[in-house]
């Protein structure tokens, strides 16, 4: 029987893995929609989206480490997410304050400071990259 169990997860572990890379996927390119959206939702003074999508970036950044299993490589995410996890856990928790900065500010109609805290966002997003991803 331990044999067989070892036998299932030997040949299903590639097949976790990909479906979880898969979904890694999906999440960023929702990520980088969400950021699209803000933008545009910034120049026409559309709190609602801005609220609307930094919140989505928020809740993913906070469990966007679970996307990210060992063994889970794939060929846009650098060895570096597993070398040094903590530092891509911090880039994780910096990309979700500044996610929830920007949606508390859209909530309080901050339309000021919108474009600073996009841009702060931006640079979460470009410094993770910077140093996780291939």
């Amino acid at each position: 029987m331990r044999k067989f169990v070892l036998l299932f997860m030997l040949i299903t572990l590639p097949v976790f893995g990909s479906e979880i890379i898969d979904k890694r996927k999906q999440l960023y390119q929702k990520n980088n929609d969400n950021m699209k959206l803000i933008y545009s939702a910034i120049s026409s003074e559309n709190f609602e989206q801005v609220i609307k999508s930094a919140g989505e970036i928020e809740a993913f950044a906070n469990k966007m480490t679970d996307y990210f299993p060992v063994g889970s490589v794939s060929r846009g995410s650098s060895d570096n997410i597993w070398s040094d996890f903590e530092g891509f856990t911090k880039a994780a928790k910096l990309n979700s304050n500044a996610a929830k900065t920007l949606r508390i500010a859209a909530q309080d109609n901050k339309l000021d400071e919108l474009n600073s805290l996009f841009s702060e966002l931006s640079s979460t997003c470009k410094s993770c990259h910077r140093s996780y991803k291939n």
